[in-house]
């Protein structure tokens, strides 16, 4: 499944403060400091450095911020549409690879300073672990698609595949459990119906486990 990207700049004992000098100064014609972005940060008690896209390249308007994630790193956790609602994961990646290309990695060239941008696809495997994508594969193939978990045989396939999500306390996204049914070859309804039950047994597993 397409996701988000994440950009993550290790410092490996360079300064910060020398690396956001280096960034404004190679930002160009479609990237720009942000220091009214940093001055609402500052005020909610955070430190970050902000940069601005401007339209004109092919790309959306829309502000980044760098925030530290640890004491070495620091990260986007975020890229703010300018001019309008929200935008598209191509969109989003497409602006801050475009970060990274024209203004982080011509900055940090011959310091100790390093970037890394995470994958643009995930897969069920990547996240819940082989095992336990396994289990839902098995549910997958055996199951009669027409009637879901419906079926006890199927049923028990299913149930094998959530309490396994749930003992290891995995995060899983939804997003990615229907993506992950509709290329088994679910529906899409049939895989949404999944993913609520998905969400109700996880739920009431976590909750009788904390009683």
């Amino acid at each position: 499944m397409k996701v988000f990207r994440d950009l993550y700049i290790r410092l490996n004992g360079a300064r910060i403060e020398d690396l956001i000098e280096q960034f404004t100064a190679q930002c160009g014609d479609h990237w720009h400091r942000a220091l009214d972005r940093e001055k609402d940060a500052g005020s909610m008690g955070e430190k970050a450095f902000s940069f601005e896209h401007t339209a004109g390249d092919g790309l959306e308007r829309a502000g980044l911020s760098l925030f530290q994630k640890e004491d070495d790193t620091w990260y986007v956790p975020n890229i703010i549409p300018l001019d309008s609602s929200q935008l598209s994961r191509d969109q989003y990646n497409k602006i801050l690879e475009n970060f990274l290309d024209t203004v982080v990695r011509p900055s940090i060239e011959g310091l100790p300073a390093t970037a890394e941008l995470s994958g643009d696809v995930v897969m069920l495997k990547d996240v819940v672990g082989e095992d336990v994508a396994a289990l839902l594969q098995k549910f997958s193939v055996l199951a009669n698609k027409s009637t879901g978990s419906s079926h006890p045989c199927d049923r028990n396939r299913w149930y094998d595949f959530l309490i396994a999500v749930q003992r290891k306390r995995i995060s899983l996204d939804t997003d990615l459990l229907i993506n992950s049914l509709m290329e088994d070859g679910w529906s899409e309804d049939r895989a949404h119906d999944l993913a609520i039950e998905y969400e109700f047994a996880i739920g009431l597993l976590d909750y009788k486990e904390g009683k």
